[in-house]
């Protein structure tokens, strides 16, 4: 069908014929031809209508927040212990507690602590444990670190069963701590591990020494005994140059420790106040030590004849020896055992009119990992002097500590009980 173009202002559009003949008849235009393009104007000008004013609803203003008292502040973090709520805690919730000992950077330290805490505190004694949390997280050296402090911050498993301070735990948190900011959490898995080594990894030891040149004999002759219990001795040799070199050599072959013991035996507290620390060392010490180990031998320790000794002669030793033993020899000993990490220790005394089998025993049952019973004698046999140990105690003893799993170790070993346990 023919359409026409219509134009409508600025549109146009084709309609058929017999709607513009239809809108001639409205408008009394003339039919015209059926192809003729006619123009129309807009009749109608719509002009769009400006939407209707509209009144802006009031600003709504929100109701006053109360902030916190005090005392609500407070009791968010009492209830936050032992709980993931306190990693919500801000600066601001303690500063609103009144805890001025927690400062912006310290936050983390007081946070961390209350989420791991294991135990509940009330506010007063919470509120210092706190500042001691933060106190503690604050030092700035590690050297600057106390035992109080760490028990007053909550760490744990840092006094004995007495409720003294235990310090061995101490000195193994210390070992691997680190250098600043220390957090409760960190320091009480240390302590965990102490623990759980002393109880479950490491072993119990016993270490048994002889002194003196002339108890050479009776323990070359006892040799068969150590090797019946796969028990290992330290012998503390001295007069070096007036015994049997070859029997010593035979000792130490046999898997045993020689040690030095003075050359003269001389009485170092009284011999180094009379002459000197050095002029000590030069008469009693170093010429003998020279010989040893020139001999081939392997000398590392070394026992104080008569025990006796100062602070000066055992800084003095030191540099030249591993391990130290002092000696207790007195009626009615206690037999006490000992860290085994110490470089300085005591050996009690076996001999005939000190021994106590039923103590020696006691000690032995109440061994725990990484401590030693150090045992010290002199001759084995029966003797007119007292400083001697019949050959049936000395195997007692042996054989009561074989019964319980108990280490024997020379004296420069026991200090390896840690790596002997890996």
């Amino acid at each position: 069908m023919p359409r026409i173009l219509i134009i409508f202002g600025t549109w146009t559009m084709k309609v058929p014929v017999f709607f513009l003949c239809f809108l001639g008849l409205l408008t009394g235009c003339n039919n015209g031809n059926n192809n003729q393009e006619v123009l129309v104007e807009e009749a109608v000008v719509i002009e769009p209508t400006a939407p209707e004013s509209v009144t802006p609803a009031p600003p709504v203003t929100p109701a006053p927040v109360t902030p916190p008292t005090p005392e609500e502040s407070m009791s968010k973090i009492v209830n936050a212990q032992g709980s993931p709520d306190a990693q919500l805690l801000s600066f601001d919730d303690f500063d609103n507690a009144q805890l001025a000992c927690v400062g912006i950077e310290s936050v983390i330290a007081a946070t961390i602590y209350l989420e791991n805490a294991t135990s509940f505190l009330e506010e007063s004694e919470l509120r210092d444990r706190v500042c001691s949390v933060v106190s503690l997280y604050n030092v700035v050296n590690k050297t600057d670190l106390t035992l109080e402090l760490l028990i007053e911050s909550g760490v744990e498993g840092l006094t004995d069963d007495a409720g003294k301070p235990d310090l061995w735990a101490f000195d193994e948190v210390m070992l691997d701590a680190p250098e600043k900011n220390f957090l409760v959490p960190g320091l009480q898995k240390l302590v965990n591990a102490f623990h759980y080594n002393r109880d479950n990894v490491w072993p119990k030891q016993i270490n048994l020494s002889f002194d003196d040149g002339g108890a050479l004999d009776s323990l070359y002759e006892h040799l068969w005994l150590f090797e019946k219990y796969n028990a290992t001795i330290t012998y503390f040799v001295s007069h070096f140059a007036l015994i049997d070199e070859q029997r010593v050599l035979e000792i130490e072959a046999q898997g045993h420790e020689i040690g030095h013991h003075g050359a003269l035996h001389r009485h170092a507290a009284i011999y180094s106040k009379e002459h000197g620390v050095e002029k000590w060392l030069e008469d009693d010490i170093l010429g003998q030590l020279e010989d040893m180990k020139a001999l081939g031998l392997n000398v590392t320790t070394f026992a104080y004849p008569f025990g006796a000794r100062t602070k000066e002669t055992d800084e003095a030793l030191l540099k030249h020896f591993t391990h130290v033993r002092r000696f207790a020899a007195w009626g009615g000993l206690e037999y006490r055992n000992q860290r085994s990490d110490l470089a300085i220790m005591t050996g009690y005394s076996i001999d005939s009119h000190t021994i106590n089998l039923e103590r020696i025993f006691k000690a032995i049952d109440s061994l725990r990992g990484g401590e030693t019973l150090y045992l010290g004698t002199h001759t084995i046999g029966n003797y007119i002097s007292p400083w001697h140990i019949t050959t049936e105690n000395l195997e007692a003893v042996i054989s009561y500590a074989a019964s319980k799993d108990i280490q024997f170790c020379k004296m420069a070993e026991c200090q390896n009980f840690k790596i002997a346990s890996e």
